[in-house]
């Protein structure tokens, strides 16, 4: 697990979308904050910079947020949302989620596969296919990982790497089954297209054989 970022969180009294396009001008982002101990949540600022190199990073959902809020009150928190602006992809809004200790949170982990470049599988000419690219699980909130690393490394051709075959936190309860296959290494499509026609020959000259007999058979 990587280890927790510290935010600072300002208070927020005005509303309204003039109001927020000119805060967000000053470089700051509008947000709530919501959970068990926030019921009506807690409305806020924070500046940019703070979030967005957890943004670029591409697992924002798992980033684990050491949050100070206005009152001085420290909160471990994840980022539950974010509305961007379809045009440029600022940040345009946050909505931030308290984890209580001892309380799993239900989240989307991504898949991170290393070894793709020296996969035994790939270099005998098989397809690299990743059929999933985040894993759902509840866990608790100490226990959620960053990622899921997967080496494929040695992944040989007609080879795979299922749910079953990964190590999780010990509390994360997954959505998937254990069989579930994560990424595979196929066999080439041509070589699979040109078995698949010989087939169709032979069946074709069998059925052709086969009706040559039966005509004899009639005469």
């Amino acid at each position: 697990m990587d280890k927790s970022t510290r935010i600072r969180l300002e208070k927020r009294e005005e509303t309204g979308k003039q109001h927020c396009k000119r805060v967000r001008n000053e470089g700051k982002i509008p947000g709530v904050l919501y959970g068990p101990g926030y019921p009506g949540s807690l409305p806020f600022y924070v500046a940019v910079q703070s979030i967005a190199p957890i943004v670029q990073s591409g697992r924002w959902e798992t980033a684990r947020l050491d949050v100070e809020t206005p009152g001085g009150k420290k909160e471990l928190c994840l980022m539950r949302d974010l509305q961007r602006n379809p045009l440029t992809g600022s940040i345009l809004h946050v909505d931030l989620l308290q984890l209580k200790k001892g309380h799993k949170v239900s989240v989307n982990v991504p898949v991170e596969i290393t070894g793709r470049e020296k996969c035994a599988g790939v270099k005998q000419g098989g397809v690299f296919e990743q059929l999933i690219h985040e894993v759902e699980m509840e866990v608790l909130p100490s226990e959620i990982p960053a990622s899921i690393a997967i080496d494929v490394t040695d992944l040989s051709l007609d080879g795979a790497i299922r749910i079953a075959d990964v190590k999780f936190p010990e509390s994360a309860v997954l959505t998937l089954a254990p069989e579930e296959v994560i990424v595979t290494i196929a066999q080439p499509r041509v070589e699979v297209e040109a078995a698949s026609e010989a087939a169709e020959e032979e069946t074709t000259e069998v059925e052709v054989v086969t009706k040559g007999k039966a005509k004899e058979e009639e005469v």
